[in-house]
């Protein structure tokens, strides 16, 4: 199998981690494709043209970040989603939180690098507003998850990561210092250090 990504990509980042945690990277070759560039390699796993993209052994090619980490949670039997009752609820809801706030994170910079004369002020204060909102949810949330280990925490954690990549100018850990404590502690797993994005 061949997992296509990008290395500043978040959701990217959340399956490579992932597979790195379950053990599975004999199984799943890493190959970096830039969507950009529009490579077919990845057009043909994706025709979104979108990273990440799985491209299996037997069976269609899967895209989109969640559905690719729940087929790589089924490959063994340390699950990293639980699977089935609130629990999994939960953790599912996390992971939609987190892979939201990669979203609205990745808006705001697509409006910061338009010209400054075309950027909308509008837009700017939206997404900022929303990033302020997520942060102040997942603060009053943490005992959810700040001593998780599962695909909801591995989630929040790469959303937070991709703040410093994207809006470093953000003192998101100075008001939330038990975010920051939290993302600490996954930062200092193997799966992060093999994949944090590069400056």
């Amino acid at each position: 199998m061949k997992l296509y990504i990008s290395n500043t990509s978040p959701y990217a980042r959340k399956c490579r981690a992932l597979i790195i945690e379950k053990g599975l990277e004999n199984r799943i070759e890493i190959e970096e494709a830039a969507p950009l560039e529009n490579p077919d390699a990845l057009q043909a796993s994706n025709p979104l043209g979108k990273v990440p993209a799985l491209e299996r052994d037997r069976g269609p090619a899967l895209m989109d970040s969640p559905l690719i980490c729940e087929y790589i949670d089924s490959l063994n039997d340390e699950n990293w989603i639980p699977s089935s009752g609130e629990s999994r609820i939960l953790v599912l809801r996390q992971q939609a939180i987190a892979d939201g706030l990669m979203d609205i994170t990745i808006g705001r910079r697509i409006e910061m690098m338009r010209d400054e004369k075309l950027q909308w002020d509008f837009w700017k204060e939206r997404w900022e507003a929303a990033i302020e909102r997520t942060l102040v949810q997942l603060n009053e949330e943490r005992g959810q998850f700040e001593r998780s280990v599962d695909l909801g925490a591995l989630s929040v954690a790469v959303s937070l990561g991709y703040l410093d990549l994207r809006y470093a100018e953000l003192d998101w850990r100075g008001r939330f210092p038990e975010l920051g404590a939290f993302y600490g502690r996954w930062s200092e797993r193997e799966s992060f250090k093999r994949t944090e994005p590069p400056a």
